[in-house]
């Protein structure tokens, strides 16, 4: 299961294009949750693969797809 929180301001949501991509490369359609604040995290299988909070910007794709669980 992969999640990505996203802050609801931003229009469209960044994980909109984020989802499509790892669901296109993986089978796998993440589930969008609104989170807090400037969030953007990507949660793989309860994990914290992504945090906008750490990094101070957003993901590329392939950085993602990169991380997640095989």
């Amino acid at each position: 299961r992969v999640v990505i929180k996203y802050c609801l301001i931003e229009t469209p949501p960044p994980g909109c294009e984020l989802a499509a991509d790892i669901e296109q490369e993986t089978g796998v359609a993440p589930v969008l949750e609104i989170g807090g604040r400037g969030q953007f995290d990507v949660i793989a299988d309860g994990k914290l693969l992504y945090s906008k909070h750490k990094t101070g910007r957003f993901p590329e794709s392939k950085e993602i797809l990169d991380l997640l669980p095989e």
